[in-house]
């Protein structure tokens, strides 16, 4: 299964924003325990990159996108994919862009705190914690769901 993050839930780990971050960060480990595929926008990096650097420096802000480089995925965006996201009908570009980018990484899955924002994402959303329910975590009697 391949699981796109948008942004909102890069930022909530990194910036350890409480009390967001524990069900962003259960995301990671259920994903982890899943083994399903994580996956992440370039221009989301970017993001990333910018705001912890505003705060801790550039130092830290290089760390922090080589460890989220460890574990997901960048997704392909280029000139086809901002073109289809202007023909999504989401009224902020930025999540037309993660959307396209989710579609174009062929994401089984987007998950943001941002669900209303993303109504005609090609890519079903989920919040963290609709996500979490859906996929359980696996244990004795439950092996993890099946992608």
């Amino acid at each position: 299964m391949r699981v796109f993050l948008d942004t909102n839930i890069l930022l909530d780990i990194v910036g350890r924003r409480e009390p967001l971050d524990t069900a962003s960060q259960q995301v990671l480990e259920r994903c982890d325990a899943l083994d399903f595929d994580l996956g992440v926008a370039g221009h989301g990096l970017a993001t990333v990159f910018y705001l912890t650097g505003r705060t801790a420096g550039r130092a830290s802000a290089l760390a922090v996108v080589h460890q989220l480089l460890s574990w997901a995925d960048v997704a392909p965006l280029g000139d086809a994919e901002a073109r289809a996201a202007l023909g999504f009908g989401i009224a902020d570009y930025e999540d037309a862009l993660q959307a396209a980018a989710a579609a174009s990484w062929e994401a089984d899955v987007l998950i943001t705190r941002d669900a209303i924002g993303f109504a005609g994402s090609p890519v079903p959303v989920l919040s963290p914690d609709e996500f979490l329910k859906r996929y359980p975590a696996p244990s004795e009697g439950n092996p993890g769901l099946q992608p």
